[in-house]
């Protein structure tokens, strides 16, 4: 793939440009193509890291293709999975700016590509362009925003409402939230939606149960249907 043209990309056959990304989502085009000419393209394997916490900070990252495990680890040993980050969303950019290495780590939780932004490189181009920088904040403050809620659902809500919260969003983004009877498919370990949920394993179990036998969904292997997208949306606020 030409890096010189990743202002637009085909990527399993659905067209997606730089753009659709919040936050570059009001740079120029020219602007786009002054990034990914400083950008590379990697790819890593299924558990592979990224980084880990604590190693020096060189850079953010695009993701165009497969899924990521943003996550800490606690001196007891536990996991926390911060985010989970999806194809064409930011990650590892909070340092650009702040300083410090990495607060995180990243792994891949399936093969996946990215597109590397030198932390040098990009900070001598937006010392040329300081109108990116600009430009970038609002996408920054969007972030900053979701982080924060999903902080306030791990503290607030118990665990079946922070679920169906979870299930809600990954219909939404499936595309089948408009279907008499919505639904997604898991494509990510339980663990892993348990770190992400602020929970463990166990106790995400009994909230999925929980929501079988009040039928709200039903569960078919992997794949979980909506029957009552009503109640699902009571519960998640």
């Amino acid at each position: 793939m030409n890096i010189s043209s990743l202002n637009v990309i085909d990527i399993s056959k659905s067209k997606f440009t730089l753009r659709d990304i919040p936050l570059f989502s009001e740079l120029s085009v020219q602007q786009l193509r002054q990034i990914t000419s400083v950008s590379k393209l990697k790819r890593f394997s299924k558990h592979e890291n990224l980084f880990n916490e604590g190693d020096i900070y060189w850079g953010f990252y695009i993701l165009l293709k497969g899924v990521i495990k943003v996550y800490k680890v606690s001196l007891s040993g536990k996991e926390s999975v911060v985010h989970i980050v999806k194809p064409f969303n930011v990650f590892a950019d909070i340092p650009l700016f702040e300083g410090g290495n990495y607060p995180v780590s990243a792994q891949a939780i399936e093969e996946s590509l990215v597109l590397f932004v030198p932390k040098e490189k990009f900070l001598e181009l937006i010392k040329i362009e300081p109108e990116i920088s600009m430009k970038m904040l609002a996408g920054f403050a969007k972030r900053l925003k979701s982080l924060v809620n999903q902080l306030d659902d791990i503290a607030s809500k118990e665990v079946p409402n922070r679920l169906a919260k979870y299930l809600l969003k990954e219909i939404k983004n499936t595309g089948t939230d408009r279907l008499p009877e919505p639904f997604l498919k898991l494509t990510l370990p339980k663990s892993t939606i348990a770190g992400y949920l602020g929970t463990i394993t166990e106790t995400l179990s009994r909230a999925f149960k929980k929501l079988q036998n009040e039928e709200i969904i039903r569960v078919n292997g992997k794949n979980i249907f909506v029957t009552d997208i009503k109640r699902l949306k009571e519960l998640s606020k």
